[in-house]
């Protein structure tokens, strides 16, 4: 057993780095995990949103969020890749995808705009809730397994 690797996104503030603006403490959680097994790997990234930096982004614009969405989820699998045997790669079109919906209205919005960015062939599961911040309207966690390793590292 090995312990997760912790994956930041360097196109976001770390969450334990945000301005005293978001509450009096930073939440503690990191954007992703890695785990390296002998014989798989799993990567478990954590609700992501239309965030640079520490801002918001493309407020009401649920479509352009979906983007900034899967370009930052682009970057969590980028940084997974690096840590992985030559020759294994995460690609986000295979991962597992549940998708946070604020408004259930934007579900088919957000479902058009994945399909153009990843193609049709996803693992999509649509929730409506809250999501991580009150302007923000669309949120992505990803989850996938590696079952073709060989970690002879």
């Amino acid at each position: 057993k090995s312990p997760p690797i912790l994956l930041e996104n360097p196109r976001q503030t770390s969450a334990y780095h945000y301005p005293t603006t978001y509450g009096p403490r930073s939440p503690t959680f990191s954007r992703a995990a890695l785990i390296l097994q002998q014989t798989h790997a799993l990567l478990l990234i954590s609700g992501t949103a239309s965030i640079v930096g520490h801002e918001s982004r493309h407020i009401g614009n649920v479509r352009a969020q979906t983007r900034e969405t899967l370009n930052n989820l682009s970057e969590i699998v980028a940084q997974a890749n690096d840590r992985l045997p030559e020759g294994e790669l995460f690609t986000l079109s295979q991962l597992h995808l549940r998708v946070y919906v604020r408004r259930p209205e934007d579900a088919d919005a957000v479902r058009r705009e994945l399909r153009v960015c990843l193609g049709r062939q996803l693992n999509l599961c649509f929730v409506q809730a809250d999501v991580c911040r009150q302007e923000l309207l669309v949120e992505i966690e990803a989850s996938g397994l590696s079952m073709s390793m060989s970690m002879s590292r």
